[in-house]
């Protein structure tokens, strides 16, 4: 191999830190911007889709209008909780793991995600489209797999 592409692999961290980094970024820029800036679609991907104001109302009133405005308003509120949710984990995620570099503090706080990614996964199974649930579960391993990684394995562990 070349001296060059040596030196590169020699400044990569461990996989299971490179995964967790890919694990923050999408947390910061799929899941936590994306769901910010359009929460109609944001909420289709996580299984819970809300209702749009473009549907077409067969017999509305001025007061159904106003109770469907306002219910419209509380979905995308908690759209929006979601996806801020998911900037914060982000954002703690890529600085465990990219300015801290703490391996077993990164390790943590992915397996901390089990929490947020088993509720997904049951509010998507009890209230949501079925068939996304499956993405969450894919979260679930994740969480597990990266995290316990993390806190398993050293970096001067032989494995690596």
């Amino acid at each position: 191999m070349s001296q060059a592409f040596n030196t590169f692999r020699a400044n990569l961290p461990p996989p299971a830190e490179c995964l967790a980094i890919l694990v923050g970024c999408m947390e910061l820029t799929v899941f936590g911007l994306g769901g910010l800036a359009n929460p109609l679609e944001f909420s289709k991907g996580f299984g819970v889709p809300m209702t749009s104001s473009h549907t077409a109302r067969i017999s509305a009133t001025p007061e159904s209008d106003k109770a469907e405005t306002k219910a419209e308003k509380t979905q995308q509120a908690y759209i929006a909780a979601i996806a801020a949710r998911n900037l914060q984990n982000g954002i703690l995620i890529l600085t465990l793991g990219c300015y801290v570099k703490d391996r077993r503090a990164l390790g943590v706080a992915v397996a901390c995600g089990l929490v947020a990614t088993i509720s997904d996964a049951l509010i998507v199974r009890y209230y949501g489209a079925k068939e996304a649930i499956w993405g969450h579960l894919f979260g679930v391993f994740n969480s597990a797999a990266i995290g316990g990684s993390l806190l398993y394995w050293g970096r001067t562990d032989p494995l690596w």
